[in-house]
């Protein structure tokens, strides 16, 4: 199958356009107050912090270098990699890692977050945690790139940061242990190997 046979084409509803239209005026709005022109970086800079705030981080890094958040009491910094539910692979994308930046994840100062969402606004549960192990596996592919032309783009899934970096699973607040237990279950049952139900956290547990 080429490229031209590829594809969903469908007829726009009207009510798609006109409600799009709607959605899009109000993010207009919150983009002018909040002086975040670039659409992308406004949706990634909300999740970020809606996952920040949950997790205690309360500094939102504006800027497009550095880490997405920072605790102002303890100094600790956050990444936070964005998934959706409907992906048939939940995990967090790591793109032009440099050798600076997959070093920095070994280091005692940043954690990370997955959070992994319902639709733009729904966030469902969290992933988080730190392992020097994830620093030392960013490095290693980083260098197994070095000096070719191809771009240094990793993924890890929930489940290796789950099982191999002892990750934690930590609720959405409007959603129940059960409800993520089931939904991780679902999704993977070999899960249920090495989570367990009580291993399910609250934001409040953090």
């Amino acid at each position: 199958m080429n490229i031209f046979e590829k594809g969903d084409y469908q007829i726009i509803p009207n009510s798609f356009k006109m409600k799009g239209i709607i959605a899009l005026e109000e993010l207009t709005k919150f983009q002018q107050e909040f002086k975040s022109y670039d659409t992308d970086t406004t949706i990634n800079e909300i999740r970020d912090s809606i996952v920040a705030n949950y997790l205690d981080y309360d500094l939102l890094n504006r800027n497009k270098h550095g880490f997405d958040a920072k605790n102002s009491n303890n100094g600790n910094f956050l990444e936070v990699k964005q998934c959706s539910i409907f992906s048939n692979r939940l995990g967090g994308t790591w793109n032009d890692t440099n050798e600076e930046k997959a070093k920095a994840f070994s280091d005692d100062r940043l954690f990370t977050a997955i959070g992994v969402w319902r639709g733009a606004s729904d966030l469902e549960f969290m992933v988080y945690g730190q392992h020097k192990a994830l620093g030392e596996y960013l490095l290693q592919r980083v260098q197994a790139v070095a000096n070719t032309s191809t771009r240094s783009t990793q993924n890890i899934t929930i489940e290796k940061m789950i099982k191999e970096y002892n990750f934690k699973v930590i609720a959405s607040p409007d959603k129940s242990k059960e409800e993520i237990y089931k939904l991780l279950v679902n999704y993977k049952k070999s899960i249920s190997k090495y989570l367990k139900l009580e291993d399910i956290f609250l934001v409040s547990d953090i």
